[in-house]
């Protein structure tokens, strides 16, 4: 038990811990609806346009285990705020970009705010007690999600009525003001640990996860088999390898192995790894089919189709501190198993009811259920079964696991839209200027069993789970 006696109101805390990491899923959806108009705007190709979100995603999974481990060493405020004065100027920046390069390396800086999450959820271990622990980690934990759609819905309409450089001008507005309250209402953490950070064993991870996103994100575009692209994966598996290898032999690993070979904390990360494919899985297939032209969708705009997955964002919102409750009564295992089943369930409805609006909100609404139940007990589990001076670079890994996840589906999607497509007749006079083509009823069939597949993968992983009631295991 850590002697640190908290001065702020735990709640206050929760609220701007909360807000803080919505902020950086809110701006990496917001993004999603303008891409077209982006891509058009700084004379951008399909594969650069990617990029725009994938430098993100490869940054943020490759910085979150070190920032974990820098705010175990310096203090866990010190590291939240830095983590957030690097995300706002990035952002700052992306709305001045001259060309999409610029924009790209922007978004990549951006990717330093992916730490705000397991900085936080560390965070909340040291403020509430034990029995309110896995309440306050659902609450955080299912702002991702609600970040997401807010992201989505918001951005459509600044893209509509300002312009995309305006949504990262507000942004930035937001950012600075998070960064204030965040200054007042926060701690100061004590370190946990007195120790040098191994760079080496840092680099070998963050490396070898990087070419790892890099391999997901050129591959629709270069060929997932092309020697170039078979080179960047086993560079990246590789450098994991050397991670194992040199993490075996340094008295002062990034993250011992020890904690790692754990059998939850293994679990946590394998469905952490699962459950980030199933989200994306989840959102990219509800945008795609609702956004896609009938009779293979439903022709709603963009703003339209991210309303319909705010069902399963208020499911998120308002589920999540039960969820919470249930890990704490219950253990983690069989709130595994539940969500398992119940996202299994939400993408079989997909399959077989969807033609309309409310029947896609109701499915969303299921599926979402799933989702915010596999996420709070994993990042429980990582938080009771990693030694208390590691649990930031703990959750920081998990963090990096659900992010490679959350690269994996949108890849997927788009590699079963590409290989599934069906000619449609825009004009009444049949010429083959009229035929174009789009993704099939097959290719959403095919995407919704995706999701089918990474919840019973899920399902098998969760019940190697040792199942405990968190204040006992604290205990």
């Amino acid at each position: 038990m850590s002697s640190f006696q908290p001065r702020k109101n735990p709640y206050v805390v929760l609220t701007v811990l909360t807000l803080a990491t919505m902020l950086t899923t809110y701006v990496e959806a917001m993004v999603i609806p303008s891409l077209p108009y982006i891509e058009s705007a700084l004379s951008a190709n399909d594969e650069e346009a990617a990029w725009i979100v994938s430098a993100f995603l490869v940054v943020g999974a490759a910085v979150s285990p070190l920032f974990g481990k820098m705010g175990d060493i310096f203090g866990k405020k010190s590291l939240f705020m830095v983590s957030l004065l690097v995300y706002s100027v990035a952002v700052l920046a992306a709305g001045f970009s001259p060309n999409v390069y610029y924009l790209i390396a922007a978004r990549a800086v951006q990717g330093f705010g992916f730490s705000l999450f397991p900085l936080s959820i560390a965070i909340i271990t040291e403020v509430f007690p034990k029995d309110k622990v896995a309440m306050a980690q659902g609450i955080i934990s299912a702002t991702m999600a609600i970040g997401m759609t807010v992201g989505m819905i918001v951005g459509a309409y600044i893209e509509a009525y300002l312009g995309w450089r305006d949504m990262f001008h507000l942004a930035f507005i937001l950012s600075v003001a998070m960064m204030a309250i965040s200054y007042f209402s926060l701690d100061q953490y004590p370190p946990k640990l007195k120790e040098k950070i191994d760079y080496l064993s840092t680099a070998f991870l963050a490396l070898g996860i990087a070419l790892v996103l890099v391999y997901l994100t050129e591959s629709p575009y270069r060929g997932w088999l092309s020697s170039a692209q078979i080179a960047t994966l086993l560079s990246g598996i590789a450098l994991f390898a050397a991670f194992v290898w040199h993490t075996a032999r340094v008295s002062n690993p990034i993250l011992s192995l020890g904690v790692l070979k754990r059998r939850n904390v293994m679990v946590a990360n394998l469905a952490g790894l699962f459950s980030g494919t199933i989200m994306f899985t989840l959102y990219l297939g509800v945008i795609y089919y609702a956004e896609e032209v009938p009779p293979y969708g439903l022709g709603l705009t963009v703003l339209e189709a991210a309303l319909t997955l705010l069902p399963a964002t208020l499911a998120m919102m308002f589920i999540a501190p039960l969820v919470g409750s249930a890990t704490t009564n219950l253990g983690p295992k069989p709130v595994l198993l539940y969500g398992s089943l119940v996202a299994a369930l939400g993408f079989w409805m997909f399959i077989f009811d969807r033609g309309g609006t409310m029947q896609l909100a109701i499915d969303s609404f299921v599926t979402g259920v799933g989702i915010v139940s596999l996420m709070v007990p994993i990042v429980n589990m990582i938080a009771v079964f990693t030694p208390s001076e590691e649990v930031a670079v703990g959750l920081g890994f998990n963090t990096m696991m659900r992010y490679l996840g959350a690269s994996l589906g949108p890849v997927l999607a788009a590699t079963i839209m590409t290989d599934n497509k069906s000619w449609i007749v825009y004009s009444k006079s049949f010429n083959p200027e009229t035929l174009v083509t789009e993704a099939g009823p097959q290719a959403f069939y095919l995407i919704f069993m995706m999701g089918i597949a990474f919840s019973v993968a899920t399902l098998f992983v969760s019940f190697a789970t040792h199942n405990y009631r968190p204040k006992a295991a604290e205990a």
